[in-house]
């Protein structure tokens, strides 16, 4: 079984429902190995990539059944918009 696959049934089996209060739990715990990093605390068990891990793996159940990937592809547009503004008052030149 691929890791998609397992997300996709572990989903099917959980619903919306609790996979949405599983991925507010995992953001919370990813808000809190950010603050630790951002105040100089040592990593050493690799928490923030943990915690990343489950938050990926929670936006990939509950994007299933969303039209997430136009409204990426619309914030990357707005992203790339104001990269290139930022350069241009900066002086810089895109290339």
């Amino acid at each position: 079984m691929t890791n998609h696959e397992v997300w996709d049934k572990t989903i099917e089996l959980n619903g919306v429902a609790i996979q949405s209060v599983v991925c507010m739990e995992e953001c919370s715990e990813l808000i809190k190995a950010i603050s630790k990093r951002l105040r100089g605390e040592l990593d050493i068990e690799n928490n923030l990539a943990e915690e990343m891990a489950d938050v990926t793996i929670c936006l990939y159940q509950l994007a299933r059944d969303t039209d997430v990937h136009a409204w990426i592809d619309r914030k990357t547009e707005r992203h790339r918009k104001r990269n290139a503004l930022q350069d241009h008052q900066s002086g810089e030149t895109t290339r």
